[in-house]
């Protein structure tokens, strides 16, 4: 890899010692971070973890590139950790850069260990600063070379920099932890409804599950003509058939 504007690769000990200092630091800012689980993370802190990274890792050179590059915590995200989003101008200019983390895991995680991206770490705070390490590197990798993917010079810069070694976690999603539960995508599945029990199948599990229940008058129609209307379902309240 060609030489980056930032001091590029790193030790391993330089790289826990920065990470612990970002840590230290935005638990020693915000009383909701430190909370098990967090019990919420003010927007200040999101822009000071930013900062931080920036300026420890990258010599401030996401500063220049993007200028005003936001992180949010979304708690309708519940298919991903984390999210690198951004849209681009007709002259190719990048703009309304965004790293968005789930706050459906962070909120959820209690005691670790937690595998991410090839580390093993013990709380949920240092899972959720791997987590946004893994986003940092797509904003980063789209900065320098205009895209970004799971590709061998992504991983290159991800372990160069924060020692990960792989880009897969193992934190439980909604759908995992609905699936321990004996509640799985394609089941059919009963649940109350305004006094009467109603039978349908599961077509997606997030913070609710979706179920299809047969309905001749429904607006949504399967391949057969079939015709359902569709329902959201805490997930507590499903019985499994």
């Amino acid at each position: 890899m060609n030489k980056l504007p930032f001091p590029f690769p790193l030790e391993p000990s330089q790289t826990i010692r920065l990470r612990a200092r970002i840590l230290t630091a935005l638990l020693a800012r915000d009383e909701g971070f430190c909370t098990v689980p967090v019990s919420s993370i003010l927007p200040s802190t999101l822009s000071e973890m930013l900062r931080l990274y920036d300026e420890l890792f990258f010599a401030g050179f996401l500063r220049q590139a993007y200028g005003d590059l936001r992180v949010t915590v979304s708690t309708r995200l519940t298919s991903a950790a984390g999210k690198f989003l951004y849209a681009r101008t007709r002259s190719r200019r990048m703009e309304n850069a965004e790293i968005r983390m789930s706050g459906d895991f962070l909120f959820r995680l209690n005691e670790g260990p937690f595998l991410l991206n090839g580390l093993n770490v013990s709380t949920a705070q240092e899972a959720f600063l791997v987590v946004f390490e893994h986003e940092l590197c797509h904003a980063l990798e789209t900065a320098l070379f205009g895209t970004t993917g799971h590709s061998k010079r992504f991983l290159t810069l991800a372990n160069g920099l924060f020692g990960h070694t792989a880009t897969t976690h193992s934190l439980p999603t909604r759908r995992a932890e609905a699936a321990r539960d004996g509640l799985l995508v394609g089941m059919s599945a009963a649940f109350p409804y305004q006094g009467r029990m109603l039978t349908g199948r599961i077509s997606y599990i997030g913070k609710t599950a979706s179920v299809m229940v047969p309905d001749p008058r429904g607006e949504y129609r399967d391949r057969q003509g079939r015709r359902y209307t569709k329902y959201r379902v805490p997930l507590s309240q499903l019985t499994r058939i």
